[in-house]
């Protein structure tokens, strides 16, 4: 795989196809969400708030990288700098992400609550329609 710095933008050549840092993000995304879906609904609990939070981490990535912002590029601060910056780009998902990541904990040490897998399912596609509807990416 080569690397090539574009305008910015990093893409990835692989087999001749280039992939935009946005493009690798929406894939990631998608490709957990329905991992998040397919987990809930096999009732394993536990692990759909890990796939729900990852899966709007790489949507709000892909989102941030159309403005330049690359916060998986300093693992340190990525998390908090995510949640900083969607909840100044889109306060309504505010509540939203916080309940994805009260979810995860919950999820993790009470996974076989259903119920709050489900809200964490819920809170997750909200932020996708707020992201999608704000960038005209399509993550479903």
């Amino acid at each position: 795989m080569q690397i090539l710095i574009c305008k910015n933008k990093v893409m990835y050549k692989k087999w001749g196809y280039f992939m935009s840092d946005v493009e690798i993000h929406v894939k990631a995304a998608r490709e957990k969400r329905l991992a998040a879906l397919e987990e809930f609904d096999k009732k394993r609990y536990i692990v759909v708030g890990d796939l729900a939070i990852k899966t709007v981490e790489q949507a709000i990535e892909a989102s941030a990288a159309l403005e330049g912002r690359h916060f998986h590029l300093h693992p340190r601060s990525a998390h908090s700098n995510r949640l900083r910056w969607i909840k100044e780009k889109s306060p309504s998902s505010s509540k939203d992400v916080d309940e994805l990541w009260g979810a995860y904990g919950t999820l993790g040490y009470e996974g076989i609550n259903g119920e709050r897998a489900k809200r964490a399912i819920d809170a997750m596609e909200r932020v996708l329609n707020e992201i999608e509807r704000k960038t005209q990416i399509r993550f479903k």
